[in-house]
């Protein structure tokens, strides 16, 4: 870590932790807005935008940090989206919204339309479980036009919010419905449903590494506080290997998401985000259930912080892909470099990426 993410890492936690601790457990529409003017204040939203424009000229491993510190805190904010939102926007040349942005997976068969007596096109379509859509000013989605896929931005306010229901965590997803709606920015990319699914499961993954931590931390300070037959449960070594186990998972998907990070940062990160949103999708059995098995059943309760991130561990792990999906995409990727192995495909990677590193 250099000094300047240092820096960024100790600025944000302390935000973080005072808006945690401030947090009340039922938003309103006040208490959202108040929290992201400080997010604002900050600048982290800008992240990714060059100095010169008033942001930070960041890097994934700076955008890691924050993802990550969101996760610990169990920020309810659409602060990670926004960052990922405006660095594709900043990446397609569209004009970036004030505001929190959030990001949409699209169904690719909702097109772009032309009406016959204007050159503006319109997006006519559902966006389904939108991660803060509601709360949101702007959401980006992908879709396609005669060309092929497209990236496009549009006004959460011109769609029509006709379902969803809020995650395990209470985070709303939103199912908005657009009718030939204006559209304030369109651009094309390369595989741009990829792209946004791959950026998705690294802030996903980033964001369940945190969560991990602090439900590992609590499960150590509970044993450590809890007495049974007349000493500490840390003392049993029941307790201690179950711990452990928990501590490997949470270990794991800390290296895997600081590797996902560094290829992104060298550009070709479609192996290691694949890795680490499995590795973090398989973690999240195995760890929640030790933490609710060691903490009995004070673990359920809506008093105790406990649930604030198993709940969004169950619901971060079905999102931006599940086991499934990059179960899937890892496997096709071993398939392609079947005559050179695996091994070499995992080497060559790591080889290339140090070589760029270091150049």
């Amino acid at each position: 870590m250099t000094q300047q993410q240092r820096l960024l890492h100790e600025t944000v936690d302390n935000v973080f932790k005072e808006m945690a601790a401030s947090a009340p457990p039922c938003q309103s529409a006040g208490d959202f807005k108040s929290q992201w003017l400080t997010l604002e204040n900050l600048g982290i939203d800008n992240l990714f935008m060059p100095e010169e424009l008033g942001g930070f000229s960041g890097s994934w491993g700076d955008a890691r940090i924050i993802f990550y510190l969101s996760g610990r805190y169990g920020i309810a904010l659409p602060i990670c989206e926004t960052i990922v939102a405006k660095k594709l926007l900043l990446d397609l040349n569209i004009p970036i919204p004030k505001g929190p942005i959030t990001i949409g997976m699209n169904n690719p068969k909702c097109p772009i339309l032309r009406d016959d007596k204007s050159t503006e096109p319109t997006f006519s379509g559902v966006l389904d479980d939108v991660p803060w859509g509601s709360q949101s000013e702007t959401v980006l989605t992908v879709c396609d036009n005669q060309a092929g896929s497209v990236s496009v931005l549009l006004q959460c306010q011109d769609g029509q919010i006709i379902g969803g229901r809020p995650n395990e965590a209470g985070e709303p997803r939103d199912n908005i419905k657009f009718d030939k709606a204006r559209i304030l920015g369109i651009a094309e990319s390369q595989q741009p449903s990829q792209q946004l699914i791959e950026i998705g499961a690294f802030m996903r993954a980033s964001q369940m590494s945190g969560a991990l931590d602090s439900a590992l931390q609590l499960s150590i300070m509970h044993t450590k506080n809890r007495q049974q037959f007349g000493k500490p449960l840390s003392k049993f070594q029941a307790i201690q290997q179950q711990l452990a186990i928990f501590a490997e998972e949470c270990a794991a998907v800390n290296c895997a998401t600081l590797a996902a990070a560094r290829s992104a940062d060298l550009g070709d990160s479609t192996f290691e985000i694949a890795a680490t949103k499995l590795r973090a999708n398989r973690s999240v059995g195995a760890a929640t259930s030790i933490a609710h098995q060691v903490h009995g059943a004070i673990g359920f309760t809506k008093e105790y912080d406990l649930h604030r991130f198993t709940q969004r561990l169950w619901s971060w792990r079905s999102e931006f892909g599940n086991d499934r999906f990059w179960s899937k995409h890892l496997g096709q990727q071993v398939l392609a470099a079947k005559k050179e192995g695996f091994w070499q495909l995992v080497t060559s990677r790591s080889d290339t990426n140090t070589a760029k590193s270091t150049s």
